[in-house]
C-alpha cells in the first residue's frame, strides 16, 4: 500500500478489508463461535508479545518494535472482527472505557487505593 493509498485508508475502508480477509469457514460460525474465534486470536497474538518480551527479559534478545506492532495489527484485526459481530467499534469502546476509568478515578489520576477497592 503506497502512503497515499494509505492517508484514504480509514476505519470504514479497515472493516471492509478485515471482511474480506475473514476465513469462509467464519462465515457460518454462529455469534458466540465467532466472538470465541476473535477471543483467542487476540489471547493467541499477545501471547506472541509475551514470548518476544519474555526473550528480551531473559535471554538477552534487543526488543523489535516492527515485530511488536505487526502483532498489535493482528490484535486490531481480531479486535475489530469482534467489535462487528456484537455490533459496536472502537469509538464506542473507548467512549465507555473512558466513562469507566473516569467513575474509578474521577481526579485523573492513578490512584492505588481506588484500585485494589473497586466498586465494579
Amino acid at each position: 500500500m503506497t502512503e497515499e493509498e494509505y492517508k484514504d485508508f480509514d476505519y470504514t475502508k479497515f472493516v471492509d478489508c478485515l471482511r474480506a480477509t475473514t476465513p469462509d469457514t467464519l462465515s457460518g460460525e454462529s455469534l458466540s463461535g465467532g466472538i470465541l474465534h476473535s477471543a483467542v486470536g487476540m489471547s493467541s497474538e499477545t501471547g506472541e508479545i509475551l514470548g518476544h518480551i519474555k526473550k528480551v527479559i531473559w535471554q538477552g534478545h534487543c526488543i523489535n518494535c516492527n515485530y511488536i506492532i505487526k502483532e498489535l495489527g493482528d490484535i486490531l484485526y481480531y479486535f475489530t472482527s469482534m467489535c462487528n459481530l456484537i455490533g459496536t467499534n472502537i469509538d464506542e469502546v473507548r467512549k465507555q472505557n473512558i466513562e469507566k476509568l473516569t467513575k474509578r478515578y474521577p481526579e485523573g489520576v492513578f490512584d492505588k487505593e481506588r484500585s485494589i477497592n473497586r466498586n465494579e
